[in-house]
């Protein structure tokens, strides 16, 4: 990984010795105009944000090859050197806004910039600051930093990215499937609690800047949810018995935290909804993952362990095992979406029922 960041940096470095050292006169009127457009946008008013300036930007980085590494430093340096509030939180914004107007290879181009240290997110100053309009600046850089390793699908949902050396090299393709999808399933809850850490206290949402921060974060938090409930049902039912003993720990701990994170969502959104910030934005609806799932999966994991440790593996225990988990693990047909209740009645149950 230093390595890469290495070699990025000295590509970075070269690209912007090209542009900037010996520029043309055409090379330098849109550096002018890049440097230009930041001004307009990270200003001192807290106004709305203006799309005009993103999409002016866009357009100059798109005409210099190059220049997005002059982009990228000239942003870094409007947030080291300002110490405003109002303008630290524009200058993320327009960040966060690039990220999403741009094409594939501008959003990559600046992912590969932030690896590299060339765009930089996180102002250190904000440690000497504990004020309130502090925080939300403090917790949008959080944001982003876990952000800018997500991508826009052609379909316009967010998925995060997943660089090549990351990729584990499993044996079986089981494996591999309950591996992708774990790591994308940890990835959203690491973003939601990111989402939930930028709610600022209610005096914050009297700036209008702040208001459009809130409202960008909501809206994409909605389509992670979105991806992220669909992957707790496929997970749900997925053969991951089957995994290696790491990959069915893994699932363990994902499915634990969702009972602990799926409540949280509902209340925060819940929040959202009663501040002016939120009510004409379109909620999905929050399904809570019930905490009983949890000593299946973890019963049928010791189980299969135990079993293996014998050194008799059968199909016939095996089965037997998987028999006796399986009427806990899912008592009832799955759907394709997360039971909010699981109800098992017994038979004292049926008779007064019946009664």
């Amino acid at each position: 990984m230093k390595v890469k960041s290495k070699i990025w940096s000295a590509l970075g470095s070269f690209m912007d010795h090209a542009m900037i050292s010996k520029p043309s006169a055409a090379d330098r009127a849109i550096l002018t105009d890049i440097e230009a457009a930041i001004d307009r946008c990270t200003d001192l008013h807290d106004t709305a944000f203006d799309e005009r300036y993103v999409h002016e930007i866009l357009f100059l980085v798109s005409n210099a090859p190059g220049s997005i590494t002059f982009l990228s430093r000239r942003i870094s340096s409007r947030l080291e050197s300002t110490r405003e509030p109002v303008r630290a939180l524009k200058t993320l914004l327009l960040i966060h806004r690039l990220l999403r107007g741009g094409d594939r290879h501008f959003e990559q181009d600046l992912r590969n910039l932030w690896s590299s240290q060339d765009l930089k997110l996180d102002p250190s100053w904000l440690l000497d600051y504990s004020d309130e309009g502090y925080s939300l600046v403090r917790c949008y850089s959080s944001f982003l930093e876990e952000r800018i390793s997500w991508a826009i699908s052609q379909s316009g949902n967010l998925e995060p990215v997943r660089t090549p050396f990351m990729e584990l090299g499993l044996q079986s393709y089981n494996d591999e499937m309950v591996e992708l999808l774990c790591f994308r399933l940890s990835k959203c809850q690491t973003l939601l609690y990111r989402v939930m850490d930028c709610f600022p206290l209610n005096s914050s949402l009297d700036s209008p800047v702040a208001r459009s921060v809130i409202g960008i974060v909501l809206r994409e938090s909605f389509r992670v949810y979105e991806g992220y409930t669909e992957g707790l049902d496929c997970l749900m039912q997925s053969p991951f018995e089957n995994a290696s003993k790491p990959l069915r720990s893994l699932v363990s701990e994902i499915l634990k935290k969702s009972c602990i994170q799926t409540p949280q969502i509902q209340e925060f959104y819940q929040k959202c909804k009663r501040t002016h910030v939120g009510k004409a934005l379109d909620y999905p609806f929050v399904k809570i993952v019930n905490p009983s799932h949890i000593p299946s999966v973890e019963n049928l994991v010791a189980s299969k362990d135990q079993i293996q440790e014998k050194g008799e593996i059968t199909t016939e225990e095996i089965q037997i095992v998987e028999n006796k988990n399986s009427d806990n693990l899912f008592p009832g047909k799955l759907e394709t979406t997360i039971s909010t209740v699981w109800v098992e009645f017994d038979e004292e149950d049926l008779e007064a029922i019946s009664i």
